[in-house]
């Protein structure tokens, strides 16, 4: 009996390492997740752990907070991982689940003070000329690495203030750099929608960066 050729077996040995290397899918986890398999579960926690954990802090700004909304929005996969539709993309039903599980933690906080976003929108004059502002010029640059670090941290306590409307797409955009067709998915609304919101709310933003800007720089200066 011929023997088998070594070089065919190793090359066979070696496809069938490629195959149980080949990262799942969303989709491969999930339905591996409605068959009980717990291993999947864990690789789905290291895969989203570190985003959903972002996504959540953005929303309450508080480190203890967004890793018990982390566990809370994993432990709600867990249990409604079977009322999902795989015609669907996971992402978005996921980060739906991550937004509400976040908000509904906020919600049993006290609650916190937001801005109408119109207040730091630009007025217009009746002939349509842009109105004079009282707010420092966002422009300006800052120069000072003392200064530039304490407005990026602000910033963060900035997007904080502004509705939910309007904070959900700037953190999605700015924070966890989504795509803009992504971030429509999940909120369900059109991406021009989706472009509008996110114009005003980084208005907002910078608005009260510049409002904050000069005062930091000046005592900087001191």
């Amino acid at each position: 009996m011929a023997q088998p050729d070594a070089r065919r077996i190793a090359v066979s040995e070696e496809s069938v390492n490629r195959v149980d290397d080949r990262v799942p899918s969303d989709l491969d986890l999930v339905r591996r997740i409605k068959a009980g398999d717990e291993h999947a579960l864990e690789q789905m926690i290291e895969r989203y752990h570190a985003r959903v954990y972002s996504l959540s802090y953005g929303v309450l700004r508080n480190a203890e907070d967004a890793e018990e909304s982390t566990q809370d929005t994993f432990l709600t996969l867990y249990r409604k991982i079977g009322t999902f539709d795989e015609s669907k993309k996971f992402f978005s039903w996921f980060y739906r689940v991550a937004l509400n599980q976040a908000y509904s933690r906020a919600r049993r906080r006290r609650p916190g003070t937001t801005v109408p976003i119109r207040e730091h929108l630009p007025r217009f004059l009746d002939d349509g000329r842009l109105a004079p502002s009282d707010w420092p010029d966002p422009s300006v640059a800052i120069e000072d690495e003392a200064v530039t670090r304490e407005l990026a941290a602000r910033a963060g306590e900035f997007i904080g203030e502004l509705p939910r409307t309007y904070r959900d797409v700037i953190l999605m955009a700015d924070v966890e750099e989504m795509p803009a067709a992504e971030i429509a998915e999940v909120l369900r609304i059109s991406v021009p929608a989706l472009k509008s919101r996110l114009h005003r709310a980084r208005l907002h933003v910078r608005q009260r960066l510049a409002e904050v800007s000069r005062p930091a720089q000046r005592q900087a200066a001191s």
